[in-house]
Formats: C-alpha cells, sequence, structure tokens
C-alpha cells in the first residue's frame, strides 16, 4: 500500500500537449476583440469584403466572387475574406472585431497542433512538446494570431500542407491533401507564389530519389487537383500582366487590379541585395519602426530564442550534409532545411518590413525547438538528471519572459498601439450617424486618418448603396458618398468648417471646433458636432 503510494504517477501521454494547446489559445484568445482595440486599416477592408460578399456575393468594388479581393487598387488574398465571409452565416451578417480576428486565431492555433504532429512524426514526441511549447509562448506568433491581417494565414496554410506531405511520404493517402492545402496557401498570400513552386519541387525530388513518392495514379491526380485549385490565380496572373483580359464567369470573377504587385518582385542584383540586408536587419534588430509589429525588448522570438536558432541551425545543416553526403541516407532534417530555405529566397526577393517574409518564422522557431532538442540530447549523454534540470531551467526562463511580454502586450503596447488602429473610431461612426439621425444634420465628414475602409465598414454602406453614389477623390478612394441619405465625407475641409456637417476629427485638431461644436470624446477621437444644430 505504503509503495503504491508514493509511486511516481503515470500521466497520460495526452495531457502535456493539450495543456500546452490550451495555453497557446488562451494568449491567442483573451480580450481578442479589445486588444488591439480598433481594427487595422487593412483588417479593415477584409472585414468589408467580407461583409460585402455575405449580403451581396460583391467585393467593394462590385466584383461578383473574386479570387482576389479589391483593396486599395493593388487587391488583398481572398482566403481570409472567405473564411471570415462564411463565419458571418453564425452571427447573421453583424461583424465585429471580435469575430474579425477570428479566422487568424484560429488557424494559428490549429497551427500549434499541426507543429506538434509534424515535429513529432518527424522526430519523435519530444521534438513535438518543445516545439509546440516554443511556437506557443513565441511573441511573434501570439501578436500576428491577434488582428486579422490576411498575409498571416501562410504560415499555418504551409505548415498544414507540410505536415500532410510528410504523412505522404509513409501513407500517400495523405498526398491529396498536401496537394489542396498547397494549393489554398496560395490563396493567403502572393509572396509565396514563388516560393511554392520551389518548396514542392526540392520535397517531391527529394521523395523521389529516396523512394518516398513515386509517379503513379494517385500522384498525377493529386498534381492535377494542385494545379486545379491554382488555375484561378494562373489566370488572374496572366490578367494582370495584360496577356488575357479580365474573366467574368458565372460562379466567379478573375479581375484586373488597377496597380499590380508583380513589380515588387526583386528582378536585379541591386536589389536582391538590398532585400537581404533589409531582411537580415530586421532579424538582427527584431525591429521595424512600426510600433505594433514588434514588442522590444522582446522582439520576434526572445533573446534567448535567438540564440537557439543559431544552434539549432548550425545542427541542422551539419545533420543534413552528413546524411546527404556521407551515409547517403533519408532525413527529416531535410525538409526543415527546406522550409528554411524557401524563407531565404523570400527575403532575397521581396522587401522585408514583417509579414512580407512571415514564411520564414515558423521554420525559425522549428529550427529554435531543433537547437534545444540538441542541447538537451547532448547534456542528457553526459547526465540524465542535469538533462532534467536543464529542461526545468529553460522552461522557467521562457515562462518568465512570457509573463513579462504579456504584462507589457497588455500595458504599454496596448496603450501605443490604438492609435495606429483607430481605436474609437467605430464608436466615433455610431454616435455621429445617431446624432444625423436625431438633429437631422445631412452629413458627416471624417478625418483623413480614419481612413475610408473603416468608414464604409462602420456605416455597414453595401455595394448596392455605395457605387450608385460614390464621388471619388483618387480612385479607389472615395472622396464621398451616401448612406441612407447621408453625405459621407472622407476627407475634411478645414478652410470650409460649417454648423451642417458632424466631424470625426483627431485629438489634434480639437481645438478647431472647441467653440462652434460639442465634443464627444472616444479614446483618441472625437464627434463634433454643432451646438446650434
Amino acid at each position: 500500500m505504503i509503495r503504491r503510494l508514493f509511486h511516481p504517477i503515470r500521466l497520460p501521454e495526452w495531457l502535456l500537449p493539450f495543456l500546452l494547446l490550451v495555453l497557446g489559445a488562451a494568449l491567442r484568445l483573451a480580450y481578442l476583440g479589445g486588444v488591439p482595440a480598433g481594427l487595422h486599416q487593412d483588417e479593415s477592408f477584409t472585414a468589408l469584403n467580407a461583409l460585402d460578399l455575405f449580403h451581396e456575393h460583391r467585393d467593394s468594388a462590385g466584383l461578383f466572387l473574386p479570387v482576389y479581393m479589391s483593396d486599395w487598387g493593388d487587391g488583398q488574398s481572398a482566403m481570409y475574406t472567405w473564411l471570415l465571409t462564411i463565419l458571418l452565416f453564425f452571427t447573421d451578417g453583424r461583424m465585429s472585431s471580435f469575430l474579425c480576428r477570428i479566422p487568424q486565431a484560429a488557424v494559428g492555433i490549429f497551427t500549434l497542433w499541426a507543429v506538434y504532429r509534424l515535429m513529432t512524426h518527424m522526430f519523435n514526441r519530444t521534438m513535438g512538446i518543445i516545439s509546440l511549447f516554443l511556437l506557443a509562448v513565441c511573441p511573434w506568433h501570439i501578436m500576428m494570431c491577434r488582428w486579422g491581417l490576411d498575409a498571416n494565414l501562410a504560415p499555418g496554410f504551409l505548415i498544414f500542407s507540410l505536415y500532410f506531405f510528410v504523412r505522404a511520404l509513409e501513407n500517400k493517402k495523405y498526398l491529396p491533401l498536401a496537394a489542396l492545402f498547397y494549393g489554398l496557401s496560395l490563396y493567403c498570400y502572393a509572396v509565396i507564389w514563388l516560393i511554392v513552386p520551389i518548396l514542392l519541387v526540392l520535397q517531391i525530388l527529394y521523395g523521389i530519389y529516396y523512394k518516398k513518392l513515386r509517379i503513379n495514379r494517385l500522384s498525377i491526380l493529386s498534381s492535377l487537383l494542385l494545379l486545379l485549385v491554382a488555375l484561378p490565380l494562373i489566370l488572374f496572373v496572366l490578367v494582370n500582366n495584360g496577356i488575357l483580359p479580365e474573366i467574368r464567369l458565372p460562379f466567379m470573377t478573375i479581375p484586373k487590379m488597377t496597380g499590380y504587385r508583380g513589380s515588387e518582385i526583386a528582378s536585379s542584383i541591386s536589389q536582391l541585395t538590398y532585400n537581404f540586408k533589409t531582411a537580415l536587419t530586421l532579424l538582427v534588430r527584431q525591429n521595424t519602426g512600426s510600433p505594433y509589429d514588434f514588442l522590444l525588448p522582446w522582439g520576434l522570438f526572445y533573446d534567448i530564442g535567438r540564440i537557439f536558432i543559431i544552434i539549432g541551425f548550425i545542427v541542422l545543416l551539419k545533420n543534413v550534409c552528413y546524411s546527404f553526403f556521407v551515409q547517403k541516407k533519408f532525413c527529416y532534417e531535410y525538409f526543415l532545411f527546406v522550409s528554411l530555405v524557401g524563407g531565404g529566397i523570400t527575403c532575397l526577393f521581396v522587401t522585408a518590413h514583417l509579414h512580407q517574409i512571415n514564411n520564414l518564422f515558423i521554420p525559425l522557431v522549428l529550427c529554435e525547438a531543433y537547437g534545444v532538442y540538441a542541447v538537451l540530447r547532448f547534456i542528457r549523454g553526459k547526465s540524465r538528471a542535469a538533462a532534467v534540470l536543464t529542461a526545468g531551467i529553460l522552461s522557467g526562463i521562457y515562462l518568465i519572459c512570457l509573463a513579462l511580454f504579456q504584462k507589457d502586450y497588455y500595458t504599454g503596447y496596448k496603450k501605443t498601439v490604438n492609435a495606429y488602429f483607430a481605436a474609437g473610431v467605430e464608436e466615433c461612426v455610431d454616435y455621429a450617424l445617431e446624432q444625423c439621425a436625431a438633429r437631422k444634420i445631412p452629413c458627416i465628414a471624417a478625418e483623413k486618418g480614419a481612413q475610408w475602409p473603416r468608414i464604409l465598414l462602420f456605416t455597414e454602406t453595401l455595394p448596392s448603396e455605395y457605387l450608385p453614389t460614390v464621388t471619388y477623390d483618387v480612385p479607389p478612394a472615395p472622396a464621398s458618398f451616401l448612406k441612407n441619405g447621408i453625405l459621407i465625407r472622407t476627407r475634411i475641409d478645414y478652410g470650409a468648417i460649417n454648423t451642417d456637417t458632424i466631424y470625426i476629427i483627431y485629438d489634434d485638431k480639437k481645438d478647431v471646433f472647441k467653440e462652434d461644436f460639442t465634443l464627444t470624446k472616444f479614446y483618441d477621437w472625437y464627434v463634433a458636432v454643432p451646438k446650434n444644430s
């Protein structure tokens, strides 16, 4: 009886990864609709297009079910908008900042589980748990998951794709799923259109070389599935390079954008060199100058994480070269290395600000996990007790960093980022519309910084009302449009302030209106209502 009482308790294997997944989910879902407060301008455009698609099956430019969304003129990847449109069925078409961020948070949480399964399959359960833990507490991934930028779906979809591809090396039934998700990843971010074919070629050739893949009926059908999923975007590229006219079909539109980002891909040695230096500077300094991208001093991976990334990369490169050139054996490290290569190629061909090279960051976290695993394995070779102690110390350091990062995130960062996400504009729009109705005022004029996609979204102005009434500033930016008979201007002419208009202004302009207007504050924004109305 006494021996049973003091016998070590054997916990079920699923418990630790489950608890880490719960931790990761909590970090990504807590106060999701309110921190950051407001909506980023790109985030609001995604929400606007989803609202328009749900109600009228058109995007904000009036295009019927487009494969690439209209936004500022140069387009926006469609996957996020599609996912958000589906969620609107559960809210009867009502948008909110919380709902707007659910697709990103959900994909981020599924990515945690996919990373655990992927690394467990490629290496072992210990490597899977280390990878899950490091991604769960990663500052970049937590911050990325908490606002709805279309491009930030790409890292998750690439991990889903790699997971199914790696599983297909042992079980061919996963091959169609790998093809499907690689195809869907193309709808997450245009930058990876160049990278996905390179990744596939490197992975497929390696699989064929080691007889893990064969050209057969299933592999051919999977290739055709990938081609079919990617075909609308192939046509999109042809349309926007002037080879084909815009394609309008009964079930989709392949639009021609007023601006096209193909020119952003580097095409000269000087551009490649500049992009590489920019990416290297970003990774070293972990700062883009944009306050909502980074939270210093925590950066992308914490400083301790960067140390293990370097260790992991050195060990990974050594093991890949040894397996390929000396042992001439198949090794799963190759697929992690290829993911890093894909991220590196992205760094060469696009100018890195942050999300432009986001396909690099999860491979770097996995490289970090590989470094931690290599160190623990080395120490365990000397002493099992020392390895357990080291693992505990490292876990404690990471958790302390996480706690301090969260403290800064919900205090200083929260206050700083409100201005960049225009916190208060939604409340200003709602209040201004109420005052127009109550006081019979025919016009609202909003500060340019409020950004017209937010105004369209918060007034819920759909294409059927917007397009017939809009007058343009510089297309596609509107100068004004009508909402329920109220004229809404997206600029303020400070030389012609009048008392027939309600104004939405930023804090630095309040003195202009304080004599003749009643000011109502929402965060750093004000609604100025004429006193004599």
